[in-house]
Order: C-alpha cells, then structure tokens, then sequence
C-alpha cells in the first residue's frame, strides 16, 4: 500500500512558483527611494533622559564612556556599559543650560545634559541611571516622547552617490545653541563622514521640520525617517539596541570606538577595564560592516549601491553568513537591511582584505559568501548573496597588528 503523501508536501514545480510569488516589486514591498542630497528626517524612534544638577557632570563622567568636559558646550557620541564591558544603549549627549526644576538645592546654571537614547530603550535606561544615583545632587527625568523633537539632517553636493559622498556641514561653531534659535539644541553627527547634523526642537516646534522651525536651514527636503536608516547603512553606521544588542555586544565590535563614542585617556567609568584592555592588548577580529545582498548565482557587486527595484529578500536577523561551496565556522551574522542594503557582524579576515591579526588574512576576492535563508514561516528559501565593504573612514582607523622584529 503506497503511503498518503504528508498534507504539508508541496511538489518542486509548485515550490519554485511559490518562490516566485514572493519576490514582490519595490513598489509592492514599499521600498523608500535613494536619500536626497539634502534632507530632514524626524527620528521617533528617539526619546530623551533630563540631568540636571550640581553633581550632573561628575556623575555622567562616572556612567559613560566618553570624556564629559563641563567647560564646553559640545554634544558628543557615547555609550552605557554593563560592568563585563557589554553594550547597554548608545547614546548623544546635549549639553544644556539647565532650567529651574523646583527642586531644592538645584539651580538654573547648574550643569544639565539631555541624553538621547533608543525609544525602546529610554525606560530601562531611566533606570539603570538612577540605580546608580545614590546621593548625587541632581534630578532625572524621562522625558514624554512629545516634549522634544529629535531630528536628523544633512546636506550634501547635489551630484552624489552613495560610494562618494562629500559633507558640507551647516555649521561649524562648536556652540549646541543654534544661532538665532533659542531653544533648539543640536550637535554635529561625527560617528562617519556625511552623517549631518541632529536637532531637539523644543515643545513649540517639535512636530515641525528644521526647515521652518530653524532659520538658515531652508531648502532642506522633509524625508520619512527610512532615508536617514538608509543613509546610515550605506556609511556602515549601527545604531540602537535591535543593532548594537543589550547586554551581549561590545563596544569595539560595534564600532563605537572609531565612531568617537569612546575617550581611551579619561578616568574610570563602568566597563572601562575590559573595554581599555582590548583596544591596547586585544584584537578585534569582528566589526559591523554595511554589506550588499544580491540574489544567488548572479555576480556579486562591484560597489555599495542601493537598488529601489530590487527582487532579493532581507534574511531572519541573526542569519549566519557562510562562505559558499564550503564548510566551517561562520564568516558573519545578518543583523538588519532595506532593500539590499544592510548591516552584518563580519570577521574581518574573512570576508575583506583586512589583517588585524599576526596570523594574516585568510580572504580570497574568489570567495562568495551567502546567507542559507530562511522564512520566517520556517521553510527553506533560495540561497542570498551578500558581500561586505569597508567604507573609507573606518579602513584608516582600524589597527594593524604589532610586527614583532626578529633579534638574531
């Protein structure tokens, strides 16, 4: 008796028009367009912790891993460690000129920071900030997503491309307070060349974009906050806690130290002693890399360039990269994407020409590297390509193993 066939079998012809179906078009899929040259993108996904007080320098200097200077009125890029040295959020700190809380023993020239943080994050942040408060003079609140807006803008030559891109910045002062705008707070986005610019408006002008709200800043295009995340992934540029995972990344695989968000000379600060060892003794044999995905059997790109019109699938986060035809450890993790354009944790000697070890790279231009996709029903799907780039700005500052020379 011949036996019933399984009720989940589907026959070849019918699985390959099953594939098919499910490579919809860009306009199907929603796919953003290409990031105009010049741009305002509102951030909702941001939110915002006051500190505010005496003690407020002090203590952020104890908490985080770049230098708090309390003579300068700079906004920078930094991180909160776990004490193993483990990511716990990255974050932009905002000098402020602090304001009247009503709270006892506080003034208005106080020193006061606005931290900005991942919007998922802000509450467990909230805390993990006050369980460290103990006595320090100062207050700390979170504040409601509508009492700050976060935006983020740029402007760039109008001939550009994603692989050569020249920032003009809209302003050089090293001032927060944005000339004839009080209230608006802002800070240059150093993490990689071409970032912008980020903006707090304040209540009145929250939901309005920079281009109205700030003077100087008209002819900016208002844009959907996806031209900013493309923006970021076509510079290599990881940012919050679905891309720098809570508790279990490092800091220097995350790139947070060539991104400026780590001060190697300051004092003590939680996680430091893991963190400082590594950068002087350790090798970093994986960092995030923005990689190209393109559909498997065709030949892999020559440039990081994002396509609108593309028909490949974004992998299950967390997918491993494996060199094609071969067995062996993985080469990589996807960790996010539009369209073809994405992030992945990638070792470094295998999937570029880098040497961060004695041993050397182990990379050949031969090699394909491809992510074993699979549904987020289960099933098995066609193979990706994806291929990783090291953007100029982050090759120059990646260190090249100590030669140690013979003695005859």
């Amino acid at each position: 008796m011949l036996a019933r066939p399984s009720a989940h079998y589907v026959c070849a012809s019918c699985l390959v028009r099953l594939r098919q179906t499910r490579k919809l078009s860009s306009a199907q899929r929603n796919l953003p367009t290409l990031p105009p040259p010049s741009g305002a993108a509102r951030l909702d996904n941001r939110r915002l912790i006051s500190l505010h007080g005496p003690d407020a320098s002090k203590f952020l200097q104890g908490i985080i891993t770049n230098n708090v200077r309390s003579d300068s009125r700079a906004g920078f890029y930094a991180a909160f460690l776990t004490a193993q040295g483990k990511v716990i959020n990255d974050v932009f700190v905002y000098p402020t000129n602090g304001s009247k809380s009503g709270r006892e023993g506080l003034e208005a020239d106080d020193p006061g920071f606005l931290v900005e943080v991942d919007a998922n994050e802000a509450e467990s942040l909230f805390k993990h900030v006050k369980r460290h408060k103990l006595r320090a003079k100062l207050e700390i609140r979170l504040l409601d997503a509508e009492e700050m807006g976060v935006w983020a803008v740029w402007r760039e030559q109008e001939k550009w491309t994603p692989h050569e891109a020249t920032f003009g910045e809209l302003s050089t002062a090293e001032s927060n307070n944005l000339s004839g705008s009080p209230g608006i707070l802002s800070l240059i986005d150093s993490r990689a060349p071409g970032m912008g610019r980020r903006i707090l408006l304040p209540p009145t002008s929250s939901h309005a974009s920079p281009v109205v709200a700030v003077p100087g800043y008209q002819g900016l295009e208002t844009c959907p906050m996806s031209a900013y995340i493309l923006r970021r992934y076509l510079r290599g540029v990881p940012e919050g806690q679905t891309e720098i995972p809570r508790d279990s990344a490092f800091p220097l695989n995350s790139n947070i130290d060539v991104m400026g968000g780590i001060d190697f000379r300051k004092g003590c600060y939680i996680g430091q002693e893991l963190t400082i060892r590594t950068h002087h003794t350790g090798v970093v044999r994986k960092r995030i890399l923005p990689v190209a995905l393109y559909e498997s059997g065709k030949l892999a790109p020559e440039r990081l360039e994002y396509d609108s019109e593309t028909n490949v699938t974004l992998p299950v986060e967390d997918s491993d990269i494996v060199k094609e035809g071969k067995r062996g450890r993985a080469a990589g993790k996807w960790i996010a994407g539009i369209g073809n354009i994405g992030l992945a944790m990638c070792r470094l000697e295998m999937m570029t020409d880098l040497v961060v070890t004695a041993e050397g790279s182990s990379f050949d231009a031969a090699d394909r590297f491809i992510i074993k996709n699979q549904s987020t029903a289960g099933d098995n799907g066609e193979d990706i390509g994806i291929k990783a780039f090291v953007p100029d700005w982050l090759k120059g500052k990646i260190k090249a193993p100590k030669v140690q020379k013979r003695v005859e």
